[in-house]
């Protein structure tokens, strides 16, 4: 195939796909409502007092730090919800939702990992002494 006809070819298939993503009713990032971003706002706040709540809670668990952490994160998941239904309502493709409480679950997971391991290790050292 030629360079001109490979450049076409590659044009007329970029068109073919903008052309499909317009007839799906695209969601663009910047359609986000101001009330839709403070509920996301909020309810982040909620999940992370939960998972601030939960992980003092459970400090001195004398379980793994991996099952603590896992404990800490099943008991909050549900706060998560309400991101789910405010994307939803804004028509956010399922994938990019998904995709977003998925950072926030995993950057919440290294948080408390974090500090359940420290805690331990801070116990381990003064019961050594």
């Amino acid at each position: 195939m030629t360079p001109p006809a490979r450049a076409a070819l590659i044009g007329a298939l970029l068109a073919f796909a903008a052309a499909i993503q317009a007839e799906e009713g695209s969601w663009e990032p910047s359609t986000l409502s101001p009330a839709t971003l403070d509920k996301v706002r909020d309810t982040l706040k909620v999940y992370q007092q939960c998972a601030n709540d939960e992980t003092r809670a459970h400090l001195d668990d004398k379980m793994d730090s991996r099952q603590v952490a896992d404990l800490i994160l099943r008991n909050c998941e549900d706060k998560l919800n309400g991101i789910k239904t405010a994307f939803d309502a804004e028509k956010v493709p399922a994938s990019i939702s998904e995709r977003y409480m998925r950072s926030k679950r995993s950057m919440a997971a290294q948080q408390i990992l974090r500090v359940v391991m420290a805690h331990q290790a801070m116990q381990s050292a003064q019961a050594a002494h």
